[in-house]
């Protein structure tokens, strides 16, 4: 079997082509233009916080700021699973004075599977997400990954 690698180059791309016995078997297209970067990571610098989007805007050196939602954000405590032991099998005893709710008959089925992790608090359904503001302040300063490439006017996701 005979093969063959072409190589063609302009300015604004570069082609390679494969050949198997005088076939194209693949070929590749590289445009420095449309770089791709997710999974790249930079540091990045906060420049608009929006507490009713729980989001925030960052710089991170692209044409437009990257958008991070509070749902992205990692707290050092986040990346450590709590030790079990075998006997607990990762169920937890009840505290002293506090009623097993697997036990309790009158306690919604969702709630003794452990489902349904957000409460009514005045009327508005609170989740497990922290505030953004409390936890990013602009011209900080944090690692991102890029997880999505930039769309039309919107920038990239981190």
């Amino acid at each position: 079997m005979k093969r063959e690698i072409l190589i063609s180059g302009t300015q604004r791309e570069t082609r390679v082509a494969i050949l198997e016995d005088d076939r194209l078997v693949e070929l590749l297209v590289d445009r420095p233009d449309n770089r791709r970067s997710v999974g790249d990571i930079y540091l990045g610098r906060v420049e608009a916080v929006l507490p009713g989007l729980q989001a925030a805007f960052v710089d991170i050196g692209q044409e437009k700021s990257a958008f991070l939602h509070a749902s992205d954000l990692l707290e050092p405590e986040d990346d450590e699973e709590p030790e079990m032991s075998a006997a607990s099998d990762g169920i937890e005893p009840p505290e002293e004075g506090e009623a097993d709710p697997a036990d309790d008959a009158s306690a919604p089925a969702a709630k003794r599977r452990g489902e349904g992790g957000r409460r009514e608090v005045g009327g508005r359904r609170s989740s497990a997400v922290p505030d953004i503001g409390d936890l990013l302040k602009k011209g900080q300063t944090l690692p991102v990954q890029v997880t999505k490439e930039p769309i039309s006017t919107k920038g990239s996701r981190v």
